[in-house]
């Protein structure tokens, strides 16, 4: 991976995922975002829905710009930028070796076709390869729903209601799993994945997100 990335930014240069200046090949951002996000790293331990969840930073400022690139303006080059930071915060949440399978929020088929990636799948593969996990597809999305970041706190609960469908029950049986999506924020989401994992009878369903806005709905962090 490292050296692919390296012959990569021979021709394009990398970026800085925080602020898009360039930066050397490997660095996961430039040394003035670097520092700040030093400073304000502390790793969110928090739920979703009843089921815990690890995030590594708070959704705002330069961490929300970096997010929004990744997920609306096709940067995935910053996906293994992105991994070493949040592969500490689950190996410090969770321990190591504390998962069987990796696996991410899934989108809906005509979603995926239209923005051409899955974030969330794209950082839990490049995940799964930094932890010494195996990634699988382990639900589907079979239901078209409104995008959450734009509802009301009291839609957002019923606007994923028989969404996601669990594709394997034997794949996750007895296993530990854990889940990845880009943002937490009231919990719904990963909250309705869970349940549906929760059908083929997992040992431990567990979460982790680039960041996490439950400021937003302080309430949805309990676990």
């Amino acid at each position: 991976m490292e050296v692919i990335r390296t012959l990569t930014a021979l021709v394009f240069s990398e970026r800085c995922p925080y602020c898009n200046d360039p930066v050397e090949p490997c660095e996961i951002a430039c040394p003035a975002c670097y520092d700040k996000l030093q400073r304000k790293h502390l790793a969110i331990k928090g739920g979703a829905r009843g089921f815990r969840c690890v995030s590594s930073f708070v959704y705002d400022g330069k961490v929300r710009r970096m997010v929004l690139r990744l997920k609306y303006h096709d940067r995935i080059q910053y996906i293994p930028q992105i991994t070493g930071i949040l592969a500490d915060d689950i190996i410090g949440a969770y321990g190591e070796k504390a998962f069987d399978l990796i696996t991410a929020v899934p989108m809906h088929s005509r979603d995926l076709k239209k923005r051409g990636y899955n974030q969330s799948e794209l950082l839990a593969k490049s995940l799964g390869k930094s932890l010494g996990i195996p990634y699988h597809d382990t639900i589907l999305k079979v239901k078209r729903t409104k995008k959450q970041h734009k509802l009301k706190y009291q839609e957002r609960k019923t606007n994923l209601n028989g969404a996601f469908a669990l594709i394997d029950k034997d794949l996750i049986r007895d296993k530990s799993v854990l889940i990845i999506d880009d943002i937490v924020t009231s919990g719904y989401t990963l909250g309705k994945c869970c349940k549906a994992l929760s059908k083929g009878k997992p040992k431990l369903i567990c979460c982790a997100t680039i960041a996490n806005a439950q400021h937003k709905y302080p309430e949805s962090s309990v676990i």
